[in-house]
């Protein structure tokens, strides 16, 4: 929903990331995935994830050695929602808006003294799985590990 303010940049205020966060750090809970509501200003539980899954898993081969974290944000674009008026230009709008979110959340988590990173090297093809995603309309296209 674009009609809501945020504290970011969007061309247009269309708005086309999502945000999500696949978490293991939640008391009394296991893996589970969740979705910010900006609308509501809400974290959204959208299901337990199986019991098995570690955060290793999202790493590409060869590189779960460098994952030592809690929880993933994930940033996804709904393409359609910049398209319409940018054509595309709406995949350099998301990358842009996408960048705006996570220094907000690299400037917090510092203020707060939590250890994140932004990470590239993930498995897409499970997180596209994980949540769900219909990738004809929705994709990541960015990470940030959080360390609890």
């Amino acid at each position: 929903d674009g009609s809501h303010r945020r504290n970011y940049p969007s061309g247009g205020a269309l708005y086309p990331i999502e945000t999500y966060i696949i978490s293991s750090a939640v008391p009394d809970s296991g893996p589970a995935a969740f979705h910010y509501n900006p609308t509501d200003h809400a974290l959204e539980k959208l299901w337990d994830l199986p019991s098995e899954t570690s955060v290793s898993d999202f790493a590409r081969v060869g590189e779960s050695h460098k994952l030592i974290f809690s929880s993933l944000l994930v940033f996804t674009s709904v393409w359609k929602r910049s398209a319409a008026k940018y054509g595309d230009l709406a995949f350099l709008h998301s990358l842009l808006e996408a960048g705006h979110m996570s220094e907000n959340i690299l400037l917090v988590a510092t203020a707060l003294g939590l250890k994140t990173r932004p990470m590239a090297g993930l498995n897409d093809d499970l997180i596209v799985r994980l949540l769900d995603l219909d990738t004809e309309d929705e994709q990541p296209v960015h990470s940030i590990t959080l360390c609890h």
